[in-house]
């Protein structure tokens, strides 16, 4: 089973995602800010990924993905964002995510980013 946890404020994008992955052995963990998710990794580091978005309250992405290097957390994490600057993406990768996801995405560009991430296919449950 793949764990992945989903950080976004957005109600329509933790949706679209776990409809994306519900044809997948995944099992999906929603958070709705940096720091929800701070704390759901502060008891729980069995995650295969991260799926972080950028822009959110309390806790950015940027902030968190900083916060999570810190405590040396091994777990891939991948942006998702609106943000398209070069400068943007060369930051995010620098500062330790492995992948940067375009929105809006499609089912099958989250899919192919996922599997790229986790170096392998997912595999159909059906």
């Amino acid at each position: 089973m793949i764990k992945i946890l989903v950080v976004d404020d957005s109600k329509s994008v933790h949706a679209f995602i776990r409809d994306c992955f519900s044809n997948f052995k995944i099992s999906i963990t929603q958070a709705f800010n940096g720091s929800q998710a701070l704390e759901i990794l502060a008891t729980d580091l069995s995650f295969n990924l991260i799926l972080l978005d950028w822009e959110m309250p309390v806790l950015t992405g940027p902030e968190t993905l900083k916060r999570v290097k810190e405590k040396e957390i091994k777990i891939p994490i991948a942006m998702m964002t609106t943000r398209n600057a070069v400068e943007e993406v060369a930051q995010m990768i620098h500062a330790g995510a492995s992948e940067y996801i375009m929105k809006p995405f499609t089912h099958d560009i989250l899919i192919e980013k996922v599997e790229a991430v986790l170096g392998r296919k997912l595999n159909d449950a059906s």
